[in-house]
Formats: structure tokens, C-alpha cells, sequence
């Protein structure tokens, strides 16, 4: 028992209705999670089936949940400081990667609005509400709605039977709480409609500022959600802003109140308006979680192979490939050893190394789909390298493999967009099934920019303008990807003006930017509250001991000289003061800027 035993790795493979997750914490802790992300899945669906887009079923989601947040930086070495998640989406791959600050309670109907906010589970939730947004509708703006509505539901929290909604996030109601002592504002409300960061000044720098906007973006997005009619005002809001009104425009026709007065009525709402609400849900899903030991071998790959399909720098993916290769050796005959190398060579090296290993692993499984889909992807790179017979004899191998991978797994948005590349490289009239496919796996995973781009060619292609224009719309609104967002602008003209199957045939074939990634870091607020707090302290403290120097009694003693005593006070308070001042300036020149997105 004891070999065995050292045999299995720390990490395991756990398995719901519509998550994966790999971890190294505890099976319980990992059930608890899967338990609460189930019900959160299926209350957000309930609250954006107005936005949602008809899908058909898609992928379940792959997670990380790490014991220690140190091995986020396996997965991007760029990580900032106090990084407590992440989000990854390209072509190769959606994946998310939380950690596990502290034990997730079960929690009884009456402690659902009494009990302290888990850490674990808000950070999780926030991140989790941010990507159900951008996977299941075309929601790309105003981005002050989808932190808010990130922040709302990280509040969230479930019994078995009830839930309880609108209870204020930790560090967002320090912050208001703040704003409202201090009555020092870094930003109007009509700002954070715009999203009009780049002039705001704040105690604790760029990452106050976004503190702010995640604070009142809260508030927003409580007012919006706050009763039926508002909801209904908030889906009338939304629909301008996706028919190219502005956020400030859209808020005041939807909701009939001029943006001029919104600080007074988001001041007014604040104090009178943010209860939280209990309510019953007996149809809340019960998680059904299997649990799969991982060998060690097995182990030792798991976040490498994450990370390879977070589609790295070319720096941190030639870094990986010699990193696995040396690790590989160590264990040649462990299946995932040899599809994390293979996919490192494909990706970062000689495609032509993989061919080996991976017909090695199909021999001994040939309905491996990920070893399938990776030797269809070695083939479409090899094609992509060669010209003439050597070119065609690689994409028809390519296309073999990949229609095999379709059929082992018919979900894989990756092994769909791998197809349709293959199929348009090879043939000047794609089939109607790869441009279906490439169709359909976008509308599963569509957060992914080159499943977009791909979608509305696709769409074109086929005669079908109108949803080809739908397709870009989300593109062209995506302030996170402004490459592709002009692109999406440029076709949305072309479109108009006419174009031929020729020329999106050859748009189809052209690769417009290396594939980037779509990166976005959850951050620990906390540090950024504590820092905002103590320089606010500090600056309402100079100020107050600048007005006890002014107002110093003047005191005389006998055979002193006139003022003296009084000078002296004077200069300690002002000293004082200045000592505070300085504090606050070197705590806010140290302030780290978390807010950049890759």
C-alpha cells in the first residue's frame, strides 16, 4: 500500500455535470467548490436568459484549483502581485485557475446573509460570473456592467434549498464606506458608465482607481438588478448599447434619469437601497462529482500542459518546450507525459518530433482524442511549412485526423477550428459541414476572438450576411482586443459594400496576428483597500494637525521670549504633518499597478 501509494500524485482529476477540475487541495474542499459553482451556473442562467444566445451544449469547463497561489506564476511567470485567478481563452483552450485561500463552509438558511464572506468562493465567483458573460453572450460592453455584475454575484452564496443575493463583497464595501467618510471622489458616475479611467487621480494610484470602479460599477449594477422594472430597463440599456448608442446615452433613455444626476441618486440608493435578499430555491442542482486519482507521472505535467494550452509568448513557450522535454524523459511510457511534449514540439518546435509519440499512444488507444486532435494539428503545421505534394499529403492527413477527433469528441471547439483551417487550406470550396463547425464552436466558447473571426467568415461565405454581421458586432465592441476589433469594424464594411467568396476564401486562409491569448488576473483587493485606508488616514490627519499648528495657543512664560513656546509646538505639529504626508506619498509611489490586462 505504501508503493501504491507513493505511486499517485497530489494532484487529482474531479468531474461534475459542467466543470473539470484538476487540484491539489483536498477532495472535500474540491467538492465544496464544485458543489457551489453548480448552483451558481444555473442562477446566473436564470438572470441572463434574456441576453443569453441560443447554444447548443457546450464543453465543460476545464479548472485549476491550486493549494497555493505561487503556482499561478507555472502558468504565466507574469502574474501580478497578489494575483488570485485567472482566465485564459484562445484557440487552443478555455481554462480557468483559482486558489485556495481558506476552507469553503456549508452554510444553514439563516447564515446565508449573517456569515462572513468566504474568500475562496468570492474571488471564484467573481471570476466565473466575469467569463459566463463572455461565454454565453455577446455582452463585450459597457465593461462597467460586466465588473459590476462580476461583483454582484462574487456575493452570492447558497444553502441547499435557498440563496441569498446583493450582500456588499468585502472590499467593495470598505471602499464605499471610504468614499463616504472621506467624501473624496477619484470618479463621477458618468465615468464609470464610459469606463474614463485615464485622468483619474486616487490615493493608492491606478489600482485605487480601479478599486473605485469595481466599488461603484457594484452599485450600478445593484440598482439595475434591484427590482423587475429595473430589470427589464437594464436589458432595454443593454440592447441600445449593443446597436452602437453610448453606455451614458443608453443608461438615460432606459432608465429616464440624466447622467448629470446619478451621483445623487447612486449617493441616495447606497444608503437606503443595498439590502440583501433571502430567497428559496428548491430546484438548486446537486452536484454528481467524480473523483479520479492522477499518477504521479501524470502529476508532474498537469500544470505544464495548462499551460501550453494558455497560448504563451514565444519566449515562455520555448521555455516550456525544454522544460517538459527534460521532464518527459524521465518518464517515456506515461501517457501525458508524451502528449504534453508532442504538444510542446507542435506548438514551440519541430512538429515532425511529435509523430512518433503520438502514433505510440494511438497505437495503445486508438480512440485517444487528445493525441487524435494533437496529430492533426502536427500535420496542419508541417503542411503549413511545405509547398506542393508534400503540402497536400500533410492536409489530407490533417483533415483525416481531425474529422477522426470530431467524432471521438464532437464538443472540442478547438478540434473544430482545427478542422475548418485544414479544410479551407485544402480545398477552394470548403464543405458546409467545416463551416458549420467552425459555426457551432464558436457558439459554444464564444469568448474565443479567432472562433468569432472565424463564425462570420464562415457565415459570409455561406450567403448569410445577416449573421455574419451578428458575429461582429461582439468583435467589433471588444475594448480588450483592439487588433481585433478593428478587424471586425473593416469586414463590417466590407460586407456592406460587397465582397466575393474569393476574397473571404482568402481572409478565411490568412492568419491576420499571431493567435493572442485573452488573460484576465483576479487580484486580492485587500492589500489595494488597506492601502487606500491608510493614506486617506494619513492625509485627513497632516490636514488635521495642520489646523492644530494654525490655531496653537500662544503661551509666555515668564522671562521666555514672545512666541517661543508657541514656535516650537508649531514646528512639531508641522513636522508631524509633513512626516504623514511623506508616508502617504512613498506608500502611494510603491503602489503596485494590477489593473493592466493582457
Amino acid at each position: 500500500m505504501a508503493g501504491k501509494k507513493g505511486d499517485l500524485s497530489a494532484w487529482v482529476r474531479a468531474e461534475s455535470q459542467r466543470f473539470v477540475v484538476y487540484s491539489d487541495a483536498r477532495e472535500e474542499d474540491v467538492t465544496q467548490l464544485l458543489d457551489n459553482l453548480e448552483k451558481l451556473d444555473y442562477v446566473l442562467r436564470l438572470y441572463t436568459q434574456p441576453l443569453r444566445k441560443a447554444e447548443q451544449r457546450g464543453p465543460k469547463l476545464t479548472l485549476y484549483y491550486h493549494s497555493r497561489a505561487s503556482d499561478l506564476g507555472e502558468v504565466d511567470a507574469s502574474m501580478p502581485l497578489n494575483a488570485v485567478g485567472l482566465y485564459s481563452s484562445c484557440a487552443s483552450g478555455v481554462q480557468g485557475f483559482g486558489v485556495h485561500l481558506e476552507r469553503v463552509p456549508s452554510l444553514a438558511d439563516e447564515q446565508l446573509d449573517r456569515s462572513p464572506l468566504n474568500n475562496t468562493l468570492s474571488y471564484a465567483f467573481e471570476a466565473y460570473a466575469r467569463h459566463f458573460l463572455y461565454r454565453h453572450t455577446d455582452i463585450r460592453i459597457p465593461t462597467s456592467f460586466i465588473d459590476g455584475f462580476a461583483q454582484y454575484f462574487s456575493a452570492m452564496r447558497f444553502s441547499q434549498s435557498q440563496m441569498v443575493v446583493g450582500r456588499i463583497p468585502n472590499e467593495i464595501g470598505g471602499y464605499l464606506q471610504l468614499l463616504k467618510d472621506s467624501r473624496v471622489s477619484s470618479l463621477e458616475y458618468g465615468d464609470v458608465l464610459e469606463e474614463n479611467l485615464a485622468n483619474a487621480r486616487n490615493y493608492d494610484g491606478p489600482g485605487g482607481v480601479r478599486l473605485e470602479f469595481e466599488a461603484k460599477s457594484w452599485l450600478l449594477t445593484h440598482y439595475m438588478l434591484s427590482s423587475p422594472d429595473r430589470r427589464e430597463r437594464l436589458n432595454r440599456y443593454l440592447g441600445l448599447v449593443d446597436r452602437g448608442a453610448s453606455p451614458t446615452t443608453a443608461f438615460e433613455t432606459a432608465y429616464g434619469l440624466k447622467a448629470a444626476e446619478l451621483n445623487k441618486v447612486m449617493s441616495r440608493y447606497g444608503q437606503q437601497g443595498t439590502d440583501a435578499l433571502r430567497v428559496a430555491l428548491p430546484s438548486l442542482p446537486v452536484p454528481q462529482v467524480k473523483f479520479r486519482a492522477l499518477p504521479r507521472a501524470a502529476g508532474e505535467f498537469v500544470l505544464a500542459d495548462a499551460a501550453l494550452k494558455a497560448c504563451p509568448s514565444r519566449p515562455a513557450g520555448e521555455a516550456l518546450l525544454k522544460k517538459v522535454a527534460s521532464l518527459a524523459a524521465q518518464f517515456p511510457n506515461d501517457d501525458l507525459a508524451r502528449l504534453t511534449l508532442s504538444r510542446a514540439q507542435i506548438d514551440w518546435g519541430n512538429p515532425l518530433d511529435a509523430l512518433p509519440a503520438l502514433n505510440a499512444v494511438l497505437g495503445e488507444e486508438g480512440a485517444n482524442f487528445e493525441a487524435r486532435y494533437l496529430l492533426g494539428m502536427a500535420n496542419l503545421r508541417l503542411a503549413e511549412r511545405n509547398a506542393g505534394d508534400a503540402q497536400r499529403g500533410y492536409l489530407q492527413a490533417a483533415q483525416g485526423h481531425l474529422r477522426s477527433a470530431r467524432k471521438l469528441n464532437p464538443q472540442s471547439p478547438e478540434a473544430a477550428f482545427a478542422a475548418f483551417k485544414a479544410e479551407v487550406a485544402a480545398t477552394d470550396t470548403p464543405d458546409s459541414a467545416a463551416l458549420e463547425g467552425v459555426i457551432s464552436a464558436w457558439q459554444t466558447a464564444r469568448e474565443v476572438d479567432a472562433l468569432a473571426r472565424s463564425a462570420a467568415l464562415a457565415y459570409a461565405y455561406a450567403g448569410k450576411v445577416d449573421q455574419a454581421h451578428q458575429a461582429l458586432v461582439p468583435l467589433a465592441q471588444n475594448l480588450r482586443d483592439e487588433p481585433a476589433a478593428r478587424w471586425a469594424k473593416q469586414w463590417q464594411g466590407r460586407l456592406e459594400a460587397g465582397v466575393t467568396r474569393g476574397d473571404i476564401l482568402a481572409e478565411m486562409r490568412r492568419n491576420p496576428a499571431p493567435d493572442a491569448p485573452f488573460k484576465e488576473w483576479t487580484i486580492d483587493k485587500k492589500e489595494v483597500l488597506q492601502s487606500v485606508e491608510f493614506i486617506s488616514g494619513a492625509k485627513a490627519s497632516a490636514d488635521f494637525i495642520d489646523t492644530q499648528a494654525i490655531n496653537a495657543p500662544v503661551i509666555e512664560p515668564p522671562n521666555s521670549k514672545p512666541n517661543s513656546i508657541n514656535l516650537n509646538l508649531r514646528s512639531e505639529l508641522n513636522a508631524a504633518a509633513q512626516r504623514l504626508r511623506m508616508e502617504a506619498l512613498m506608500r502611494r509611489k510603491l503602489a503596485p499597478d494590477d489593473t493592466k490586462k493582457e
